[in-house]
């Protein structure tokens, strides 16, 4: 083999390691092994309007699995983000239906709803010196049993003006997934270039180490519950505006969709990590898995049995390319 031959190979190994080692590269594999099983599986996996409502689903995903980020970078976990997105919405259903406000009224009063039940998160954790796992745990009960009680079960219908970005295209894709991208691309440069974004990933990394060098962790966890139940909220506003109804059954499955994002996208639950690449695919793949199974017939009563094993595959997966990274370095 010539010198040039060994050098391109050696590049190349260099580059393939490189990539292997990055927290990602499971996600982005399982991306592209997803495409070519469900695109040669189904005739219309890649057709122009399967994609649209792809896009759209995985907006919408990409808002649940940043609740539940926001608290998983501090080594938490918020298991009140599906009842928040029902009160959310029924507040917001409530509000247009009910008692005639605008539209940016309602979406307002829904987002403050938010920033409430997640400053209510907060200070429990904070000053009870309890787990996020039981505090939000039996605020998701309190959320959702007033969602519940105050529409009975009942669904409100919704203006078209309200669900007309659900329902918008831009050039091949959808509106929502124009917002998810700025989304992702916030999240990036929050917690890459933001004082408070790094903050909260030392804080979740080590937060004694994070106390001593001056981070006010207390205020950091009440702020991350707080973004995290926002975004819960605005998760709702976009499902509504996707769905065109607002109902105390919105986010049943949500706790389930957040953690799946995350788990799969190569964020560590511990906290102290965040990959804007990973988390985009974890939305994704999430996305691709439940609507490829449905195009391949698969009988939606076992769904959510495949999607449990799918995460547990990829956390896995993740585990083992960490261990085998950790001796690659």
């Amino acid at each position: 083999m010539s010198n040039a031959n060994k050098k391109k190979s050696s590049n190349a190994g260099t580059m393939l390691k490189n990539f292997f080692l990055q927290s990602w590269s499971s996600a982005v594999v399982a991306i592209v092994l997803l495409i070519l099983i469900f695109s040669t599986t189904t005739n219309s996996f890649l057709t122009q309007y399967n994609l649209f409502n792809l896009s759209r689903t995985a907006a919408v995903y990409a808002f649940i699995a940043g609740a539940q980020l926001m608290v998983a970078v501090i080594g938490g976990m918020n298991l009140s983000v599906g009842a928040v997105g029902a009160l959310s919405s029924i507040v917001l259903g409530t509000a247009i239906q009910d008692m005639g406000l605008s539209t940016p009224v309602a979406i307002i009063l829904t987002v403050l709803v938010g920033a409430i039940c997640g400053v209510i998160n907060g200070l429990l954790v904070v000053k009870l010196k309890l787990s996020g796992f039981i505090i939000t745990l039996a605020m998701s009960f309190i959320y959702d049993g007033i969602a519940t009680g105050v529409s009975h079960g009942y669904a409100y219908s919704l203006t078209e003006n309200f669900t007309a970005l659900g329902r918008s295209r831009v050039g091949p894709t959808s509106g929502l997934f124009i917002i998810m991208i700025l989304f992702v691309v916030l999240l990036a440069v929050f917690f890459r270039n933001m004082r408070f974004g790094r903050n909260i990933l030392a804080t979740g990394g080590n937060e004694s180490a994070a106390a001593l060098s001056g981070i006010r962790v207390d205020r950091i966890k009440i702020a991350c519950n707080a973004i995290s139940c926002i975004l819960a909220s605005v998760a709702a506003l976009l499902w509504a505006s996707r769905t065109g109804t607002a109902a105390s059954s919105t986010g049943q499955d949500w706790m389930l969709y957040s953690f799946a994002v995350c788990a799969i996208g190569g964020i560590s639950l511990n906290g102290g990590n965040f990959t804007a690449v990973g988390f985009f695919c974890g939305s994704w793949i999430l996305t691709m898995i439940r609507n490829g199974l449905t195009m391949m017939n698969v009988d939606i009563y076992y769904e959510q049995a495949f999607l449990g094993a799918i995460i547990l595959i990829a956390v896995s997966i993740e585990s083992l390319r960490t261990r085998v990274a950790e001796k690659m370095r």
